[in-house]
């Protein structure tokens, strides 16, 4: 009596490798399509629909957290004599270079500019800038306090669509 298989075994070797890679080949296949079926179905699946809107929760939540503190404010003493303008780009050029070291953001620093300070506010002026770093730009938002004589930056993190809300808004200690 012949073996069930002995047809498999008269095959040249790579015809028998080949016919196996294809057969689980398309097993895999199977188990993925059943998996997925049974996984994201709208039928007897509310647990993994309520299981994937947490997880989307949970990954929005970490992502606020990362924005908020990416655009955390900073501080820096504002040095006698030296104009609002270039003591922020200053201050700004070092946070950069800080954040390119620690993997960051990605550098090398190219510069950063500010526009002209906003009319003072209660002793404070606001101050729009942008960092130029390995050819992207990032955008920052400083305030000096001529009273305490003291800067304080934050970097913004645009929203994905234009015009949209920002995620995290910018703290209040870098608004005038």
């Amino acid at each position: 009596m012949r073996s069930p298989l002995s047809w498999f075994r008269a095959l040249p070797l790579r015809t028998r490798w080949l016919l196996t890679i294809v057969v689980y080949a398309a097993v895999i296949a199977a188990i993925v399509i059943v998996v997925r079926d049974d996984g994201g179905g709208s039928e007897g699946s509310g647990g993994s629909a309520h299981a994937e809107a947490a997880a989307n929760a949970q990954a929005n939540r970490v992502g606020r957290v990362a924005i908020a503190q990416d655009e955390a404010p900073h501080s820096a003493r504002l040095a006698p004599g030296v104009p609002l303008r270039v003591a922020l780009e200053r201050a700004i050029s070092a946070d950069v270079r800080r954040r390119v070291v620690h993997g960051e953001l990605t550098g090398p620093l190219q510069g950063v500019s500010c526009g002209a300070p906003a009319p003072a506010v209660a002793g404070r002026r606001q101050l729009s800038c942008t960092a130029r770093s390995a050819g992207l730009n990032y955008p920052f938002v400083g305030v000096a306090d001529e009273r305490t004589e003291e800067l304080t930056w934050c970097k913004i993190d645009p929203p994905a669509q234009p015009g949209a809300p920002l995620e995290v808004p910018v703290s209040p200690r870098c608004r005038a």
